[in-house]
C-alpha cells in the first residue's frame, strides 16, 4: 500500500486554509442521513411527503467530510468538539460550497490539536447558511512526536 500523499491535518499550519469545497446534499444523502440518526422528524418534507429541507448538521457532517478529505487523519485521531450556529435553511440538492480554514493550532504530549473553522454556502444565496468549528485532536509524525 503507498503512503497517503495528502498532508496530515496535525502538520498544518495555523492560517492554512483549504480548497473551497463544492457538493451537492441529495435527497438519497439526506434520507441514508435520516436514518443513521433515527429522525423521523417531518419538518424535513414538503407537503407531497417529500423531502425538501436537508438536516442542517447533515449538511455540517457532509460539508466536514469533504474539507478534511483534504488532509489526512491519522490512527488515533479524535473528533473532539463541534459548535455549529445554523442561519439558514439548506435545501436538499442545492450546490453547496464550503470553505475552511485552521483557525487555531497547539501541541502537547505528541498530539496536536486543531481547530478547523468552516462555512457552507448555497449556491445564489448571500452569506453562510451555517458557519461552525471542528476541534481535531491527532498524533504527530513519530519522528516529529519524539523531539
Amino acid at each position: 500500500m503507498s503512503p497517503d500523499p495528502r498532508p496530515g491535518l496535525a502538520d498544518l499550519p495555523r492560517g492554512h486554509n483549504f480548497s473551497p469545497v463544492s457538493f451537492r446534499l441529495s435527497a438519497a444523502d439526506t434520507a441514508r442521513y435520516l436514518e443513521a440518526v433515527e429522525d423521523a422528524n417531518r419538518a424535513y418534507f414538503d407537503d407531497r411527503e417529500s423531502l425538501a429541507w436537508a438536516p442542517p448538521l447533515a449538511a455540517a457532517a457532509f460539508a466536514l467530510k469533504a474539507v478534511t478529505d483534504q488532509a489526512h487523519l491519522p490512527s488515533g485521531s479524535l473528533h473532539a468538539a463541534q459548535e455549529v450556529e445554523f442561519r439558514c435553511p439548506i435545501p436538499v440538492d442545492a450546490d453547496l460550497t464550503c470553505r475552511a480554514v485552521v483557525a487555531q493550532r497547539s501541541e502537547m504530549r505528541g498530539m496536536a490539536v486543531c481547530v478547523v473553522e468552516f462555512e457552507v454556502s448555497v449556491a445564489g444565496q448571500e452569506g453562510a447558511a451555517l458557519v461552525g468549528r471542528a476541534t481535531v485532536i491527532a498524533p504527530l509524525a513519530q519522528e516529529k512526536a519524539g523531539d
